[in-house]
């Protein structure tokens, strides 16, 4: 691997490069997908298991979905991210959970 460093090796400056390179290729992809073809999104605000703000549109759980915390990525399977929708389905995919949820 001549003229390439493994990431143990790089200098704090480099780790800080290399991850602002990433994260403007993860923002212009619309996020990792986990293997989709779907656009993810970040929850913005996540209160009492019940109440959700993604892609600054208020989403409510028909019920309560626990464990889907602000800064975890989802995926809709069912409804929009841009909250036209009577309800949704969302997969967070770093619990791998499925949501309910009414677009508000």
């Amino acid at each position: 691997m001549a003229g390439r460093k493994k990431i143990e090796q790089l200098s704090h400056e480099e780790l800080q490069e290399a991850l602002a390179v990433h994260k403007a290729i993860e923002r212009q992809r619309g996020g990792s997908s986990g293997g989709t073809s779907r656009p993810t999104y970040e929850i913005e605000v996540s209160h009492n298991d019940e109440l959700f703000i993604i892609n600054g549109e208020k989403f409510e759980a028909k019920t309560y979905c626990f464990n889907m915390e602000e800064g975890d990525r989802v995926i809709f399977l069912d409804g929009s991210a841009l909250g036209a929708c009577a309800t949704a389905t969302l997969l967070n995919l770093r619990t791998k959970d499925k949501c309910e949820v009414w677009c508000e």
